[in-house]
């Protein structure tokens, strides 16, 4: 039932245009989607309090703020993707292309040279650390009218 229902999903991200061959970027969105049903609930053990000084020390805050809130590079946390398609993410690196690509200038392929597995594993760690932001609502100064 399970590879029923992957196949079924895969079939429709390729009849939906995603997958199509000739589309930038497909083989990527098709292959995080694989890898992380592949890797479903496999995710590595990393040390949090490392992860955040990779974070820091690689400049990942450059473009995605220094808790993964966002900017130009998107944002990470909280509730980051599965660690297999952040793995896949992180090794192969985002295409510069105007079909795929219109507001950056993409993000570069890391590899096992820059950033280790136990890095990326520590990164994860750091990123699934940080906690949802308190709701508005909760902020006196926000509640205000």
């Amino acid at each position: 039932m399970k590879t029923f229902f992957s196949g079924t999903i895969i079939v429709m991200l390729v009849g939906s245009g995603i997958g199509d061959p000739g589309s930038v970027g497909s083989r990527f969105l098709v292959s995080s989607f694989i890898a992380s049903l592949r890797a479903q609930g496999q995710t590595p053990a990393g040390n949090a309090e490392n992860g955040k000084a990779v974070f820091l020390k690689a400049r990942c805050f450059s473009c995605h703020g220094t808790v993964g809130q966002g900017g130009p590079g998107g944002r990470l946390a909280p509730k980051p993707v599965p660690f297999a398609a952040f793995r896949t993410f992180l090794r192969q690196g985002k295409v510069n292309s105007p079909a795929t690509n219109r507001n950056w200038a993409g993000m570069p392929p890391f590899s096992t040279k820059f950033l280790s597995d136990a890095d990326l594993a520590d990164i994860y760690a750091y990123l699934t650390s940080i906690p949802e932001p308190p709701a508005p609502a909760s902020i006196p100064l926000l509640a205000q009218p």
